[in-house]
């Protein structure tokens, strides 16, 4: 009886755990969106994941977040931007794999670096155990269905 709880326990934190796993990333950690930071670094030093936000912060006015294509990275320009934001804590839910790409579109931020790329991996849906049976050979017979039956038996005990 006591491993059977600590059976669903277990599984009950792997569902628990899995909202969990989306995260809210504050852009330049503790800088914010600034001149001041090596966005190559801070993309290598995080894992982005669908489902995750990044956070923009910074002082409304002084900066804002393009979300380009890669064409419109490579030249800094907000032409066939994907969104763009300004309140000075922009939130971008990161939805979809795949490349993304982002400046800040105010006078030459973007030129003086102010710009970064990532890419977003697909997250990871866990699924629970399949307590059926395996499937039973069409030459088994009664053995195969009593072997089936204590299979069952035994996974409802635990």
């Amino acid at each position: 009886m006591a491993s059977r709880r600590l059976l669903i326990v277990a599984v009950l934190a792997v569902f628990a755990a899995s909202p969990a796993l989306a995260a809210d990333l504050v852009v330049g950690d503790g800088k914010g969106w600034d001149l001041k930071v090596d966005y190559d670094k801070w993309v290598d030093s995080n894992d982005f994941i669908v489902g995750d936000t990044l956070v923009f912060k910074y002082t409304k006015g002084s900066h804002s977040v393009v979300e380009a294509t890669a064409a419109g990275f490579a030249a800094c320009s907000e032409a066939n931007s994907l969104g763009a934001w300004a309140s000075g804590d922009d939130r971008v839910a990161l939805n979809t794999s795949g490349r993304w790409w982002f400046f800040s579109g105010v006078g030459e931020d973007c030129v003086q670096g102010m710009k970064f790329n990532l890419t977003v991996l697909p997250a990871v849906e866990l699924s629970p155990p399949s307590l059926s049976p395996p499937p039973l050979r069409a030459d088994g017979g009664v053995a195969a269905v009593l072997a089936a039956a204590a299979v069952v038996a035994a996974a409802l005990l635990l």
